[in-house]
């Protein structure tokens, strides 16, 4: 059975800092270019969870996690 192992080295930090700050710049322009869409609220719900699977990606440790990123 595989258990949830995350890695927290330099590499791993420096990649989240990279995605993160991407995400925050994608977060920042999109609240003023689909202000007015009408499915707002599911494109940031999908963004944020792209982000969350792509930390999870960047922090697994074991091919299981890493599949599951």
């Amino acid at each position: 059975m595989a258990s949830w192992v995350f890695t927290f080295d330099a590499l791993s930090i420096t990649m989240s800092l990279a995605v993160l700050g991407v995400s925050f710049f994608v977060n920042l322009y999109s609240f003023n270019y689909m202000a007015e869409d009408p499915f707002f609220v599911k494109f940031l719900s999908y963004l944020s969870l792209f982000t969350f699977f792509m930390t999870i990606l960047i922090f697994a440790d074991n091919l299981v996690v890493l599949f599951l990123g």
